[in-house]
């Protein structure tokens, strides 16, 4: 990158790409054949031409939905399959991982390390570089976090935006008719074989660890059943009354616990200056990050202080955890793989996972929308740059919903 300086960047904890030819070729051998196993990957030609035939001269931003732990292999093989190179804006902590061998790896990957708070500008001036400069595709995932929600996608944040703009309108400024485009890509997965004696076997035992007794619900609504016991048990709303089961009620005092959470900690910290307005999972991030700040200076605080700030950090991720259980994804009459990623998110809770592992072999559906070229939209963005890439990003998840809605039923 010519315009970054990586000794500030390592200063701040910033984790640059270091593209590695023969450790991107390994991987991604191994993980074409992983994913045949596991994930088999359908990609339809038509779709895959778009991005071979893209003009290499532009820059290109590939924005997809982010269900699940899978998808960022998946764009991995998608980069193998197209045979252009991709760069990846990975969250901080996936390089912490193994001791930080995990992150040398992700690195030689192509991957670039961002703090989700919204505040990391280094990320972000490196992101622009990478767009400017047109070599690579740059891979980002708007929603910010794993959903597991395969069906819905959530609201996207406006990152990919002002970075797709912000390197147009920096580029223009030698070049007037460079542009660069945004990339729709929809991802969504489907278990190969029917899992209806898995999930009972899951559900019994979430049960068994609850002490629930296993009565003759259906899956729903044993689901729903273990949802309400663990809000009950963690006395996360402040009620006394009783945690409903109804899907309604039930979604409510989920919401409430989360902002209950949040407000307890929020004044523990009054020095963070925090827009009460902002979105519940921005505010949430931007905490983490000043509590992250705060732990890693070890020194300047007593056991007990470190002791507080990791578990406020924990009860803050729980909240953000909490965020994808959504009863109303299950109402009615649910999909396997709708009730799949509620069970795995309530394992996760329940066990204690760091990540839920999927209950089947899955066939793994990808689609490709229609390029959005940003250039229409640098007039706009100067004059409102905050509106129109809150529209911008809008209909960008709408189209990938689209796309999600249209990919054939098992």
């Amino acid at each position: 990158m010519k315009s970054t300086d990586f000794s500030a960047n390592l200063a701040t904890g910033f984790r640059p790409a270091k593209h590695s030819c023969l450790i991107i070729w390994a991987f991604q051998l191994w993980n074409a054949l992983d994913l045949a196993w596991h994930n088999r990957l359908h990609l339809d030609q038509r779709d895959l031409e778009i991005l071979e035939n893209f003009p290499k001269d532009s820059g290109l931003i590939l924005a997809a939905n982010h269900s699940d732990e899978i998808d960022p292999r998946v764009c991995i093989e998608l980069s193998r399959r197209s045979h252009r190179r991709f760069t990846y804006m990975i969250n901080v902590e996936a390089f912490e991982q193994w001791h930080g061998l995990y992150g040398w790896l992700l690195q030689r990957l192509g991957d670039f390390s961002v703090e989700r708070s919204g505040g990391d500008q280094t990320a972000r001036r490196y992101a622009v570089d990478v767009v400017k400069e047109g070599h690579d595709a740059l891979v980002m995932f708007p929603e910010g976090e794993i959903s597991y929600l395969n069906d819905l996608v959530q609201p996207f944040k406006t990152g990919a935006v002002h970075i797709g703009l912000q390197a147009i309108t920096e580029t223009r400024e030698t070049n007037s008719s460079w542009t660069a485009y945004l990339l729709p890509v929809a991802i969504k997965y489907y278990y190969r074989k029917p899992i209806g004696l898995i999930l009972d076997k899951k559900i019994r035992a979430i049960e068994k660890r609850l002490f629930l007794r296993a009565n003759f619900f259906t899956f729903q609504e044993k689901i729903i059943r273990i949802m309400a016991e663990i809000l009950k048990r963690q006395e996360l709303t402040g009620r006394t009354q009783m945690i409903s089961e109804q899907l309604t009620q039930l979604k409510e005092q989920i919401q409430e616990a989360q902002t209950a959470i949040l407000s307890r900690i929020e004044t523990k910290y009054p020095q963070l200056q925090i827009d009460p307005k902002a979105q519940f999972i921005d505010r949430v991030q931007k905490i983490i990050f000043f509590l992250r700040g705060q732990f890693s200076r070890k020194k300047l605080f007593s056991s007990e202080t470190r002791i507080q700030l990791k578990n406020d950090i924990k009860n803050l991720k729980e909240t953000i955890q909490m965020a994808g259980w959504q009863p109303q994804y299950i109402d009615l009459t649910p999909s396997e793989e709708r009730l799949a990623e509620t069970i795995m998110k309530l394992e996760r809770e329940v066990f204690k996972l760091k990540t839920p592992r999927p209950l089947g072999n899955r066939d793994c559906l990808l689609r490709i929308g229609p390029p959005l070229d940003l250039s229409r939209y640098v007039e706009p963005y100067k004059i409102n740059p905050s509106a129109l890439t809150h529209q911008i990003a809008e209909e960008l998840r709408n189209t990938i919903q689209s796309l999600i809605e249209k990919m054939p039923t098992k």
